[in-house]
């Protein structure tokens, strides 16, 4: 019986064992982790902890916990779970090894919060501690090795992380959720590989995906990482106090083949396959909703990481289709340089100075990119700098750069081609170095109008460039550093074409040319020298306008400098010490090319309006050069108002600093009418036929100006007198009639020497000034004119009288031959007319007549007495001399008898032969009518001579009414006055 009892106490004992086991596993524990551990943790915690369930399984050494909650004071959850399951493998105690089943965290959660003072949340769960738990060692020093740990599954299911931090100016806010966590068959045995699965989603549709293996001794993984969907606002909420914009969209994908371990000295890791793909980028200025940067694709392909060779590889960088709008402001700082500073900065760049002892003793990195592409980008720049804001538009913007290696060891492969302002397209091909910076470009530019740059050239010029566009091709080269060459070389053609330039205010157009090339460039700088093949110049055209003010159109199309204006003086001052310290600068022009060049002048001040111009006009200047010896050889021509043809030729160097200037500049019938206005107004004589044509000479060499300019006025005839109060007081008709010789032809010379240097010589008010002078004299003396166009006619002066002897009518030699020099330089001005005045001095005609009364007295009495005629020139003196002391005689007789005087008791003394003739002549009378006709009859004479052989008209030559004589000549003076015909 004992024996029974026995076996059955024992088997009662196990069961009472087991039971008992059974009872603390499944009650007691529980209840002792509810009742007491969680207030235990809840005091450690310093908060509440709760918890809604727990259960034990001691047959399984399952252990489970539901509804876990760790929480504020104000019972905000912080942490917790909803479900936590460990199911622990006994058997594997047994081999030292702590082994799980099941490991399995379900909706486990966590609301990190950083409140404003900056303080996160969870850092109240820690337990503060003066020292760190030192780590355990064994008896001989060395850090006790952890038991080897199993674990079958290890899973998280929807995990949840939600992220707060108040601190910020804009709070953030960032859940992840669902987290999802599978590790199997994980054991910490060296050698073992541990697969395992991560995802997250930070948002609806932003997963995080990471599988692979692990293996920790020696600690080794190896897997996939990829993000799929990320929002770029979301991330961007962590530093966004750190920057002045807003990510307003945009989505970020990852994924990536890594491997890392820790097996030798230093680690390595690995990455391959990598691609970096962001789609939909926006960035904006903060609180405004459109975006400044936009980015639809950005593409980073086939990235390579290499720790231990210290090495990055990309197979392929490309975005497409971006835009950005930017702008300058007024202060000239860019927006998007001010969007991307750092918050609370000015957007200026900030250097760090580098320390030149600071060295890197490793190896330096290198970085590959095989393909760097952008397609099709756009941006939009506008300059508020400006009155007007300047706008530029850039459109299909294509990038592209090949083999990327850095450090920079050769050249970059480079290409770029772009659309400007929607017409202009630049393409640029070619290599670029980096270190040193070099370049090695064709480059082609078509079509860039010109006119959104108007608000650019508006500093300037008071005009709109409606039209024309810029052309350029040819190859660059640039190196920074060039020991044996320039610095920067250029050699292609540029262009512009189809300009047109119109006056704002006036609406018209003012300037314009079909082309205007610089053919073959070959341009260097440092050293700088300029050879240029040709210039063309296709149909340039401009419109002068004299306004009804006097002003002209084109004087005001320059925007004048404001009044006090003093930024530009020390520009010009170190520009002028610059130039005498700088060698001169080399320019060769082998040929420009005029074709087709009109300018046309109208003038509104003068009624009628004056409109003449230049056409046709072209040709070409050969070989200019800035060397002194070398001259250039011009051969230009046109035609003023589509008639008359214009010429000049000759040489130039104005390139050279001492300006050579040798042009002879011909014009042959150019009709005057068109310029009758003018004459009116200042000649007071309309213009009703004429052709002008002028034959300059020019000559400057060391500043020296030598010119010579004849004016020919062929066939000048006056229309109808005009009254205009700015009419020349001079004799106009005389002077054409002066001027113009018998075949209609006026021809001046003018010849000019000045100095250019001198900045009073100013060569338009010479050219007045001396026409005015040289009007002035021909006016002044007319004669002296006349003198000059005959030979022997001396200085012309004594042409203008002719002298009598007193009381006589007859012609000296020496005058008929000055009348007949008068008459010869008469017929050489047909315009001219002459008005003859005869002229008498009563003193002198009148002794002179009375002396001449006196011999036809007594040669009347020895006619009578011999009886047959005779003339003066047979009387003798003694027969005079009787005669004279008979006349004296009765001449006293008479005066006897009015005084009652005997003529002894009259005369004391008896007087002279002289006397007595003296006294007679006294007595005889001359009436005014005696001086008059002999006044007449000297102008007859000379009308008479002048007229005798038929080269002058009987309407050109005109006698005046006779007047007295200018007094105080030996000879009596007829005068001569010459009149417009």
């Amino acid at each position: 019986m004992p024996r029974l009892i026995r076996p059955r106490l024992l088997a009662g004992l196990v069961v009472g064992l087991v039971g008992l086991y059974a009872l603390v596993g499944f009650v007691l524990l529980p209840y002792l982790i509810k009742e007491y551990g969680v207030p235990a943790a809840s005091e450690q915690l310093q908060r509440p902890v709760v918890v809604r369930e727990v259960a034990f399984n001691p047959f399984t050494l399952a252990l489970r916990l539901n509804g876990l909650e760790v929480r504020e004071q104000d019972q905000t959850p912080i942490i917790g779970f909803e479900e936590f399951v460990v199911n622990l493998r006994a058997t594997t105690l047994f081999f030292q090894t702590l082994g799980f089943d099941e490991i399995r965290l379900v909706m486990p959660f966590v609301a990190a919060r950083v409140n404003r003072e900056g303080k996160l949340n969870l850092l109240g769960l820690v337990p503060s501690s003066d020292k760190a738990a030192a780590p355990v060692e064994t008896a001989t020093g060395e850090p006790k090795r952890m038991m080897p740990l199993e674990i079958e599954l290890f899973e998280i299911n929807n995990g949840i992380v939600e992220f707060r931090d108040e601190s910020k100016a804009k709070p953030i806010s960032m859940d992840i959720v669902p987290i999802h966590i599978s590790l199997r068959n994980f054991s910490t045995t060296q050698g073992s590989d541990n697969a395992y699965a991560f995802t997250a989603e930070v948002g609806k549709g932003e997963a995080l995906a990471w599988e692979g293996t692990v293996s920790l001794e020696p600690l080794e993984s190896d897997g996939k990482v990829s993000l799929s969907g990320v929002k770029l606002k979301t991330l961007y909420q962590a530093v966004q106090d750190r920057f002045q914009f807003d990510m307003q969209q945009g989505e970020l994908a990852l994924s990536a083949m890594y491997h890392f371990d820790l097996r030798g000295q230093a680690p390595r890791a690995t990455v391959k396959g990598g691609k970096l793909a962001i789609r939909g980028l926006a960035i904006g200025e903060r609180g405004l909703p459109e975006p400044l940067v936009s980015i639809p694709v950005a593409d980073v392909e086939g990235i390579q990481f290499d720790l231990e060779k210290r090495s990055i590889r990309v197979e392929k960088v490309h975005t497409a289709d971006a835009r950005f709008d930017a702008w300058m402001d007024a202060g000239g700082v860019v927006n998007l340089q001010q969007l991307f500073a750092p918050a609370g900065s000015s957007g200026e760049k900030a250097t760090e100075p580098v320390s030149a002892n600071k060295k890197t003793a490793s190896e330096p990195w290198t970085v590959g990119v095989d393909v760097v592409e952008i397609k099709n980008y756009q941006a939009k720049f506008e300059d508020r700098t400006l009155t007007t804001p300047g706008v530029l538009e850039v459109d299909a913007l294509d990038v592209t750069v090949k083999d990327v290696r850095i450090p920079f060891t050769k050249p970059l492969p480079v290409g770029l081609s772009l659309k400007l302002n929607r017409t202009g397209h630049v393409d640029v091909r070619g290599l670029v170095g980096i270190e040193p910076m070099k370049a090695d470009l064709e480059i082609k530019i078509t079509q860039i109008a010109i006119h959104p740059f108007q608000p650019y050239l508006d500093r300037f010029l008071d005009a709109d460039v409606r039209e024309g566009a810029i052309d350029l091709n040819g190859s660059v080269q640039y190196a920074k550093e060039h020991p044996k060459g320039p610095m920067l070389r250029f050699q292609g053609n540029l262009a512009v074409n189809q300009l047109l330039v119109t006056d704002r205010k006036a609406f018209e157009d003012v300037g314009s040319w079909k082309s205007l090339a610089f053919n073959r460039v070959a341009l260097d700088v440092e050293p700088t020298t300029v050879r240029i093949g040709e210039i063309l110049w296709q149909e340039p055209a401009v419109q002068a306008v004299m306004e009804s003010d006097g002003s002209l159109n084109l004087s005001k199309l320059l925007v004048a400098s404001p009044p006090g204006d003093a930024q530009g003086e020390p520009a010009k001052e170190d520009s002028r010490k610059s130039a005498a310290k700088t060698d001169p600068l080399t320019i060769i022009i082998d040929q420009v090319r005029l074709v087709k060049a009109t300018a046309i002048f109208r003038d509104l001040s003068v009624v009628p309006p004056v409109k003449t111009g230049v056409t046709d006009f072209g040709g070409t200047i050969k070989g200019l050069s800035s060397k002194q010896i070398k001259k250039a050889d011009v051969d230009l021509a046109g035609r003023i108002d589509h008639a008359a043809p214009l010429k000049i030729a000759g040489k130039i160097n104005p390139l050279s600093e001492d300006a050579f200037t040798d042009l002879v500049i011909t014009l042959q019938g150019m009709d005057v009418t068109s310029a009758g206005a003018y004459s009116g107004k200042y000649a007071g004589y309309g213009l009703s036929k004429g052709k002008l044509s002028l034959d300059l000479k020019y000559k400057v060499s060391q500043q020296v100006l030598e010119a010579e300019n004849l004016v020919s006025i062929d066939q000048l005839t006056f229309g109808q007198k005009v009254e205009s109060p700015d009419a020349t007081s001079l004799p106009v008709p005389l002077l054409v009639a002066l001027l113009q010789d018998r075949k209609g032809l006026i021809a001046v010379d003018l010849p000019i020497r000045g100095n250019l240097a001198d900045p009073d010589f100013k060569y338009g008010r010479v050219v007045i000034s001396t026409l005015l002078n040289l009007l002035g004299k021909v006016v002044a003396s007319p004669f002296s004119l006349l003198g000059k166009l005959v030979p022997g006619g001396g200085s012309g002066d004594d042409l203008q009288f002719v002298e009598f002897q007193p009381g006589s009518a007859v012609l000296a030699d020496d005058e008929v031959k000055k009348l007949a020099l008068l008459e010869q330089a008469l017929d050489e001005r047909a315009g001219l007319r002459l008005d003859i005045k005869g002229t008498t001095d009563a003193v002198v005609d009148g002794a002179a007549l009375r002396r001449r009364k006196l011999m036809d007295r007594l040669v009347t009495k020895l006619r009578r007495e011999r009886g047959k005629p005779v003339g003066p020139e047979e009387v003798s003196a003694e027969e005079e001399q009787r005669f004279v002391a008979e006349l004296f005689a009765e001449l006293q007789a008479k005066q006897a008898g009015v005084s009652g005087k005997t003529a002894e008791q009259a005369e004391s003394t008896p007087p002279s032969a002289e006397e007595m003739k003296e006294r007679v002549l006294a007595e005889i009378p001359v009436a005014d009518a005696d001086l008059e006709f002999l006044a007449m009859e000297r102008g007859e004479a000379v009308r008479t001579r002048l007229l005798e052989s038929g080269k002058l008209g009987n309407g050109r030559v005109f006698l005046l009414e006779a007047g007295a004589a200018d007094p105080g000549h030996e000879l009596v003076r007829t005068q001569l006055a010459l009149g417009a015909g």
